[in-house]
């Protein structure tokens, strides 16, 4: 005798509910983009600080905060998507912030300093933590202990890459997106709870 359709519909949605379970906390919820989805880093590699330059010019360390969920966002004045961003998530962060995550931001122009800072100054950017990276050489090269570094310029930019509170980079997305968003907020959480 032929099942029904709502049986069918009703035996899948049952056995679906028992799969869920096994599969809980293996991996972490979607966040796509009408253009790109997050992908995962594998294996996890470990964050280490970056020698970096601050808008003055002067040397700084780019670090994950201990404890938190990061956000490195790698950014250029070449492109019209960050241009989009940049003040987003200058609106967006103190609420960021208070929702436990933390935000650096990285800008890979060839240009000078002085460059960038007018940049940032069009667009109404004043708080946001910037670092420079000339030309991201320093974000791609090879790490002190000789391993390859977890970040990459080579699909494009804006990328935003996320960290777990123990400085485990767990994976990235390229293009625009809104951290606010709700799927944005639960693979924050998710890595919050790493």
């Amino acid at each position: 005798m032929p099942t029904s359709p709502t049986r069918r519909l009703a035996l899948q949605t049952l056995l679906g509910g028992l799969a869920i379970p096994a599969f809980a906390g293996e991996r972490p919820p979607v966040f796509r983009t009408s253009r790109y989805q997050f992908r995962e880093l594998d294996p996890i590699v470990t964050m280490t600080a970056l020698k970096l330059a601050r808008l003055d010019g002067k040397p700084a360390l780019a670090n994950p905060t201990s404890g938190k969920v990061t956000l490195i966002y790698l950014w250029a004045t070449w492109c019209p998507v960050c241009r989009v961003e940049l003040p987003r998530f200058e609106r967006q962060l103190a609420q960021l912030r208070q929702d436990g995550v933390d935000l650096l931001t990285i800008a890979t122009d060839e240009r000078e300093p002085a460059y960038v800072r007018a940049y940032l100054a069009r667009l109404g950017v004043k708080q946001l933590p910037v670092f420079l990276d000339h030309g991201g050489k320093r974000l791609s090269a090879q790490r002190e202990d000789g391993s390859e570094s977890p970040f990459s310029l080579a699909e494009g930019q804006p990328i935003t890459y996320a960290v777990d509170p123990n400085g485990g980079v767990r994976g990235y997305l390229l293009g625009e997106a809104d951290w606010s968003s709700p799927q944005a907020q639960a693979l924050l959480g998710y890595f919050a709870r790493a």
